[in-house]
């Protein structure tokens, strides 16, 4: 059988509703060339009884004690067969039913052959309401993460033999983004959004813990002096700081757009 143009990852932990919300948005692509890889890490909330119960012809699963968050990620890898692998983990969505799709376009229209894809994501506020954040240039990796990890595609051929460090608690999507880019990959921009997140994640929920690991990144793998990540270490304070304090000027500027949750993103 050829394979498929896609692989959707989920990595879920006891979160059957969230599992079950990223089910919807998976089953709802227009595109069904996919395959969709659930890993599950012994879940004890209902989780493997609702995987059992998934008639998706695609849809393929396993439920087993892992070594966290990355050693997860790792399986999913191992399994993948699709061209391109993407991330949409337990309540993660697509942007809209047309998403997948608009990316397979957006391959025939560039010329398919990209080691690395990423476009920008929405993220659900209090409230229902969907704020729009645009992707930065992929250059930016050397200050940090430049769009949600939700809205990456990587190309299979382009990271064979790579592996997500387990070492890392924050920071390992970082981490592998850096090593793909700092070898040279092409990436190309969507310029639309891939995810849907909501917002209160675990790296923002380990802010200090992940800018350490960011820092560590950026000497090892992007070899920045020291002097480069003081500077990126000052604008990460001032970013969390207004992130904690000035919440509603740091989505002024941040953000482009405000959509209702029921709006078009919704409908492809």
């Amino acid at each position: 059988m050829n394979e498929p143009r896609f692989s959707i990852v989920t990595i879920t932990l006891n979160d059957r509703a969230g599992l079950a919300e990223t089910h919807a948005s998976v089953t709802a692509q227009t595109c069904s060339d996919f395959e969709w890889l659930v890993i599950d890490g012994a879940s004890s909330d209902g989780t493997l009884e609702y995987l059992r119960q998934l008639t998706h012809p695609d849809c393929n699963w396993i439920s087993e004690r892992d070594g966290g968050l990355y050693d997860a990620m790792n399986k999913g890898l191992d399994r993948a067969t699709g061209q391109y692998i993407i991330f949409m983990n337990s309540g993660d969505r697509f942007a809209g039913a047309g998403t997948l799709a608009r990316i397979a376009g957006a391959l025939d229209e560039n010329g398919g052959s990209w080691d690395f894809l990423f476009g920008d994501a929405l993220e659900e506020a209090a409230g229902g309401d969907l704020l729009l954040k645009r992707a930065r240039p992929a250059s930016f990796v050397s200050y940090g993460m430049f769009t949600h990890h939700q809205a990456m595609l990587y190309a299979r051929r382009a990271i064979a033999g790579m592996r997500y460090d387990c070492t890392y608690v924050i920071a390992g999507d970082y981490d592998f983004t850096c090593r793909l880019l700092a070898r040279g990959a092409s990436s190309l921009y969507l310029g639309f959004p891939v995810t849907i997140n909501k917002r209160g994640g675990l790296s923002e929920k380990n802010t200090g813990i992940g800018r350490r690991e960011n820092l560590a990144i950026q000497k090892t793998v992007l070899n920045l002096g020291l002097a480069r990540r003081a500077t990126n270490y000052a604008a990460f304070l001032g970013s969390s700081f207004m992130r904690t304090y000035l919440r509603g000027l740091y989505d002024l500027i941040r953000f482009r757009q405000n959509i209702p949750l029921n709006g078009s993103p919704l409908k492809g």
